[in-house]
């Protein structure tokens, strides 16, 4: 950034794909895979990203290690959840053909 000062950023992306996804919303009648690979690909992307910015040089290492701990701490538990692809890939699928139907 300005001098000494760092942008410290941690992406984490993980690919899950379609085809492993058993998609049975709840006994509510869904879409094919094939249908929501039409839409989707035959991946879904997950990201998060987290950034802490004006950070000191001599901060840098400790900064990345707290977003790294904060992450483990608090997001692997939900993305470690046996439900969490599907439920990940469902809500991607339905955001997607929300947004396009908006346009048409």
């Amino acid at each position: 950034m300005v001098g000494d000062r760092w942008l410290v950023s941690l992406i984490i992306r993980m690919e899950i794909p379609v085809d492993e996804v058993s998609i049975n919303d709840g006994g509510k009648s869904v879409e094919s895979v094939d249908e929501i690979k039409n839409v989707l690909g035959e991946k879904v992307l997950f990201e998060q990203k987290r950034e802490r910015i004006f950070v000191g040089e001599s901060e840098k290492q400790t900064v990345f290690e707290e977003l790294y701990d904060f992450f483990i701490d608090s997001v692997l538990g939900y993305l470690s959840n046996k439900a969490f692809p599907k439920r990940y890939v469902l809500k991607k699928y339905r955001e997607k053909v929300e947004r396009e139907s908006w346009y048409h």
